[in-house]
């Protein structure tokens, strides 16, 4: 259907845990996943995983602030709470789409009554939503029985540094500088446990266990994804949390030997933190059961049936037509689900289609700003669109046309538009972007926007 409108011009575990949690969030620039086999800085780096891990995760992944998020829905994602907010963009990057270019969602302030996101009471978990649709998104873990299994992880955090030893031995690897390149990595479920008032985690070893990818994650990894297989399809089972991997060769307070690693035998080092009393150091024993770096990650099963619950809104309208999309807009307003694209409920010469692109009120006549406006500058004609930004999710595109014969109605696209300007509001979810062209030749010329709703 095409219209057009009239021709116008790491906190910390509970004290008797005695094991310091690093939280993944970094201060500095960040780079992603220690591994065992290899300090190779491009390993796994920025390429999907290929054979028995193909299609596990990476391609749900996307970028938020300087951490990963996972897409849920097709305009939902999940990170974790302590990276807190910043960035209004989430950007779906070539190397997880196989894309030849990025893909860029914008945030909706709007979300969850203003506030913006979704906070999962107990846990670090927190879901955007986004303006637009994602090209697909990740099922969630639904079992209990992640403990023994696979999982791939994703990260942007640090990757493998200097080598640590005792008694000559290689024991693990220091953090290294970083580069917040993405990677990912394997490891197991080791069991389950809790962070503080962050609810249930999973729980994983660095072991050394050569041939596997086996990985840590490390500062930075925070918000990537954590996938099992379960029934021949990988899905999403946690989100990285925090990491317990502040080491030091003996408990002398503020001697500056304290160090951040992934070990998988510090047996013989103390495990804690370097704090102004000094008594939070415990000495790794085999009785102990901390000889092996462990990571924690949001445990998705145990919130299923509220994750659900915030995303399937977008789930339901994801089964609907652009048609259907349409009808239920104009419900919203008031008006009458049949009425017709190209008509004009409030009588004020804007079709209803092209109102629906303005993202403005069919129902009220007379508003400002205008859908499309074109204006004579000197030497030139500027025009003036205002866009939603789920546009194409809504199926729906646009032509500015012309025709210096407005009663033929012989109108052809306007060639050499060059962007002029561009400004966007994230709360009213709409871009106005401004277009403009050299005066043409002739006495006048007519100019209308045609916007088609796919069928």
């Amino acid at each position: 259907m095409k219209s057009h409108f009239n021709p116008t011009m790491f906190d910390m575990l509970p004290p008797s845990a005695r094991a310091a949690l690093i939280l993944f969030l970094s201060v500095q620039a960040t780079q992603a996943i220690i591994f065992y086999d290899t300090g190779d800085p491009a390993h796994n780096r920025e390429s999907a995983p290929g054979g028995a891990l193909a299609g596990s995760g990476w391609q749900y992944q996307g970028e938020y602030k300087e951490f990963l998020g996972t897409m849920i829905s097709p305009r939902h994602f999940i990170t974790a709470i302590h990276i807190g907010k910043g960035p209004t963009t989430f950007v779906h990057k070539t190397w997880f789409s196989g894309e030849a270019s990025d893909r860029v969602y914008h945030i909706n302030p709007n979300f969850n009554g203003g506030i913006g996101a979704k906070d999962l009471v107990g846990t670090d978990l927190r879901i955007f939503e986004v303006y637009g649709d994602f090209p697909s998104y990740a099922p969630l873990f639904t079992g209990s029985n992640e403990r023994g299994k696979q999982v791939v992880m994703m990260g942007r955090g640090r990757s493998r540094g200097a080598e640590v030893a005792l008694s000559s031995r290689t024991r693990g690897w220091r953090w290294s500088p970083a580069d917040e390149r993405a990677r990912w990595g394997t490891n197991t479920v080791d069991g389950f446990g809790n962070a503080g008032s962050r609810g249930p985690m999973l729980l994983t070893d660095f072991d050394d266990a050569a041939g596997s990818d086996e990985c840590q994650p490390a500062a930075g990894d925070s918000g990537g994804g954590v996938f099992i297989r379960q029934g021949g399809n990988w899905k999403l089972a946690g989100i990285l949390y925090a990491v317990d991997g502040r080491y030091d060769r003996n408990r002398i307070c503020g001697d500056g030997t304290d160090f951040s690693g992934a070990m998988f035998d510090a047996g013989g080092f103390y495990l804690g933190e370097d704090n102004g009393a000094c008594d939070d150091w415990t000495l790794i024993t085999s009785g102990n059961d901390l000889d092996e770096s462990r990571a924690y990650a949001s445990r998705i099963s145990e919130h299923v049936a509220e994750i659900q619950a915030v995303i399937q809104p977008a789930l339901d309208d994801e089964q609907k037509t652009s048609r259907r999309r349409f009808g239920d807009w104009l419900v919203s307003h008031g008006l009458a689900d049949g009425a017709a694209p190209g008509g004009d409920a409030d009588f004020d010469s804007w079709p209803n289609v092209v109102e629906y692109l303005a993202a403005v009120d069919p129902s009220a006549a007379d508003q400002s700003p205008r859908p499309f406006a074109a204006e004579q500058q000197p030497g030139r004609i500027r025009f003036t669109i205002r866009v939603r930004l789920d546009a194409a999710a809504r199926g729906l595109s646009w032509r500015i046309m012309q025709s210096d014969n407005a009663e033929t109605a012989d109108y052809t696209a306007v060639p050499g538009l060059n962007q002029a300007g561009l400004t966007r509001s994230l709360a009213e979810g709409v871009e106005t972007i401004t277009y403009e062209i050299e005066r043409p030749p002739g006495p006048r010329m007519f100019y209308r926007l045609e916007v088609t709703i796919a069928p």
